[in-house]
């Protein structure tokens, strides 16, 4: 009887975790032999586990407009990097240099914004197999 009751009780604990998500390397999603940068103002920020996104409204060389899905690091990476929901408000105008998926839509990961006044932030993560493209300030 005891055993039912902890079969039983295992079995509601496990039903009630919330699902893991999966986290990816830099390599299963994004390629480093596609650079990418892109300007414009910064339309919409989801700040959410296990990464956060900037999507750039980015000019393209014919007049025409496209906004992209810039990958960050998770919210805590960037909040000890001194990042806030309130550093990058919405309308910001920033370049962002980074690498686009390997899927070839408008998404890439993004290592370097850089802001008008030639101020930068690392937006990537560190150790995820991201070229090692003098973005990241924790590089030797």
């Amino acid at each position: 009887m005891r055993l039912c009751t902890a079969a039983i009780l295992l079995a509601a604990v496990a039903l009630a975790a919330p699902p893991a998500t999966a986290h990816h390397a830099f390599g299963a999603e994004f390629d480093p032999n596609l650079p990418v940068q892109l300007k414009g103002p910064i339309v919409r920020i989801e700040w959410v586990n296990p990464h956060s996104w900037f999507h750039i409204e980015h000019t393209n060389a014919d007049g025409s407009k496209t906004v992209w899905m810039v990958e960050a690091g998770t919210p805590n990476t960037l909040y000890r990097r001194g990042i806030t929901r309130n550093t990058v408000p919405i309308g910001t105008v920033v370049v962002i240099d980074g690498y686009q998926g390997k899927d070839r839509a408008m998404r890439a990961n993004g290592r370097r914004m850089t802001f008008t006044n030639g101020e930068t932030l690392f937006m990537g993560s560190s150790g995820t197999g991201a070229p090692r493209d003098g973005a990241d300030p924790t590089e030797r």
